[in-house]
C-alpha cells in the first residue's frame, strides 16, 4: 500500500483518484515536452515508456532493506485515509453497567452508561526530489536515461528508508491539533519494558554472551510475558531485535538442567507468546519492540501512496525534476484503560 500497483489502484476509491492525478500530471508533463520537440533536438525528451521502468523501480526498491522487515509486516493492517485529512480521529469507549444478583429480580439496579476518549494520529507527507540538467539529457541521452533510474531508485530507498524511521521514532516537530506524530519506541500507547536495575526492571543485558540461556527466557517468558499479561494480550507478538541481540539468539541452547537443542531462537519460538523473531538493522544494543499483529492494536494510516511526478517544463533550457511524494501517518491503540498490544525495549538504571 505504501507504492502504487493495481491491486491498489482497483481496491481503493483514494488512491485511484490520487494515481488519475498523477497521470494527468505526466500527460501534462508529455504534452509540454511534445510542444518543445517543435523547437529543440527530439533526443532530450523523455519517452514515455520511461515511467514503466521507474514505476519498476519504485517497486522493486520499496521492497529492499532498510525497515522493510516490520514495515512488510505493518502494511497488510494498513488503513486508506483521504489526504485531506492532516489527522486521523478514532474513538475509545469505557466500561459500563453492573449486575446485581437477588432472588425477586426487584433490586433496583443503578442506571449507567460509557464514556468516550477520543484520540489522533497526524498523517505527514514524505517528499523528495530529484533533476538533472537539461544539457545533461541531451548530450547522454541513452547514458542519461540510466542515470535518472539510478536517481529514481536512490531517492526512492532514501523515503522508504524515512518512512521505516518515522514509523520507529515519529517527528515530535510535528503536532497537529494537539496531536504529536509519534513513533513505535515514544508512543503514549506503547509500553515500555525496562531492561535495566530500576524499581520493576529485568536487570539483563540480552546482547551479552554470558548472559545465559536461563536468564533470557526466564526475561522472556516470565517478566515479558507479566507484562504482555498485564496489557490483557490474547495473542502471540512478533519481535523484532537489534543485530547484537539477534546474534545472541543465534547461540544454541544449553541451559543449567541439561543440554537443550536448538538455538536461543527456535526455543523461545516454542513458547505461547512470540510468533516471530526478526533482526532489522534499523535498532541498536538491547533496543527491541514487539506488537500483535492486528489493526485492533497498529496499523500504518496512508494518505497517499508513494509515487513519481515530473515537474513540466516550459522552456528548452529547463532542467528535468522529478518529484516522489507519499502521505503516511502511523495509529497505535489502546483501551480506555491504556491496555495496549505495542511494547519497546528501555534502559534504565
Amino acid at each position: 500500500m505504501r507504492y502504487f500497483d493495481e491491486q491498489l489502484i482497483g481496491n481503493s476509491r483514494h488512491h485511484a483518484e490520487w494515481w488519475g492525478l498523477q497521470c494527468a500530471n505526466r500527460e501534462w508533463f508529455h504534452h509540454t515536452e511534445d510542444t518543445l520537440a517543435g523547437f529543440h533536438n527530439a533526443a532530450a525528451i523523455l519517452p514515455r515508456d520511461a515511467w514503466m521502468e521507474l514505476d519498476g523501480i519504485t517497486r522493486r526498491v520499496m521492497r529492499d532493506d532498510e525497515g522493510s522487515v516490520f514495515m512488510n509486516d505493518l502494511m497488510p493492517l494498513a488503513k486508506t485515509v483521504n489526504i485531506g485529512k492532516l489527522v486521523n480521529l478514532y474513538r475509545v469507549s469505557s466500561d459500563a453497567g453492573s449486575v446485581i444478583r437477588s432472588l425477586s429480580g426487584q433490586v433496583p439496579v443503578t442506571m449507567d452508561k460509557v464514556v468516550y476518549d477520543y484520540r489522533g494520529t497526524p498523517v505527514p507527507i514524505f517528499a523528495t526530489a530529484y533533476g538533472r540538467e537539461w544539457r545533461e539529457w541531451n548530450t547522454l541521452q541513452s547514458e542519461n536515461f540510466d542515470a535518472l533510474a539510478d536517481d529514481q531508485e536512490a531517492h526512492t530507498a532514501k523515503i522508504r528508508r524515512n518512512m521505516a524511521q518515522y514509523v520507529l521514532n515519529g517527528d515530535s516537530t510535528i503536532v497537529v491539533s494537539g496531536y504529536t506524530a509519534l513513533g513505535i519506541l515514544n508512543h503514549t500507547y506503547s509500553k515500555p519494558v525496562n531492561l535495566g536495575s530500576a524499581v520493576g526492571g529485568a536487570n539483563i543485558d540480552l546482547t551479552d554472551v554470558s548472559t545465559t540461556a536461563d536468564d533470557i527466557a526466564e526475561f522472556f517468558g516470565v517478566y515479558l510475558g507479566e507484562i504482555f499479561d498485564d496489557n490483557k494480550v490474547p495473542g502471540r507478538v512478533n519481535l523484532y531485535v537489534s543485530p547484537e541481540i539477534g546474534r545472541r539468539l543465534d547461540l544454541p541452547y544449553s541451559g543449567s538442567a541439561g543440554f537443550k537443542g536448538g538455538s536461543m531462537r527456535e526455543y523461545l519460538l516454542t513458547t505461547r507468546r512470540i510468533a516471530k523473531i526478526a533482526v532489522t538493522f534499523e535498532l541498536t544494543g538491547n533496543a527491541f519492540f514487539a506488537f500483535v499483529p492486528s489493526s485492533e492494536y497498529i496499523r500504518p494510516l496512508i494518505g497517499m501512496a508513494v509515487g513519481t511526478t515530473p515537474m513540466a517544463r516550459t522552456n528548452p533550457t529547463d532542467n528535468y525534476q522529478f518529484l516522489i511524494m507519499g502521505a503516511m501517518g502511523l495509529e497505535i491503540k489502546a483501551d480506555y484503560n491504556g491496555n495496549s498490544g505495542v511494547f519497546y525495549s528501555v534502559v534504565q538504571n
